[in-house]
């Protein structure tokens, strides 16, 4: 009997845990503000990251502040992304790569889901939080100072 009552129990707790699309109900949820995106399975941060962004922001934490990007977009598709420019911004940031999710410990010290680039087989950014269609990105590496640099997507319509 007590060895039912743990398999029970141990079969409720994988279920409750699920990150499966299944268990969420995804029309509850206001895709457009999650104030802690990083927290939340990945089927809700894959919805809430994928489609176009315009890269407004880069804020180098610990270096030089940041600057600023007018002419930068990124598109976030199911298993890749593209990044391109379409004019002068401070920096090149022009750049294609596939990418998988991986569940790490961060530098903001909380685990999240992570979208390693695969062609250099590192983290990329992981998703703090979005507002009224505003992207906060972090970087999964840490810069020179120490620190991870964030940004800042704007979802094109």
């Amino acid at each position: 009997m007590f060895l039912k009552y743990i398999a029970l129990l141990s079969i409720t707790f994988s279920l409750s845990c699920s990150d499966s699309i299944d268990d969420i109900d995804m029309s509850k949820i206001d895709f457009s503000n999650i104030e802690d995106l990083h927290a939340q399975p990945l089927p809700v941060i894959q919805k809430c990251v994928e489609g176009k962004w315009q890269w407004t922001e880069i804020s180098t934490w610990g270096i030089v502040g940041g600057f600023r990007l007018t002419h930068t977009f990124v598109d976030i598709t199911k298993d890749n992304v593209i990044v391109t420019q379409n004019g002068y911004d401070p920096a090149n940031l022009a750049d294609r790569f596939s990418y998988s999710w991986k569940k790490k410990k961060t530098l903001s010290d909380y685990t999240s889901y992570v979208m390693w680039n695969n062609e250099q087989k590192m983290g990329k950014w992981y998703f703090d939080k979005i507002q009224n269609d505003s992207l906060y990105v972090l970087f999964y590496n840490a810069n020179g100072g120490g620190y991870n640099n964030s940004s800042l997507f704007l979802r094109v319509k």
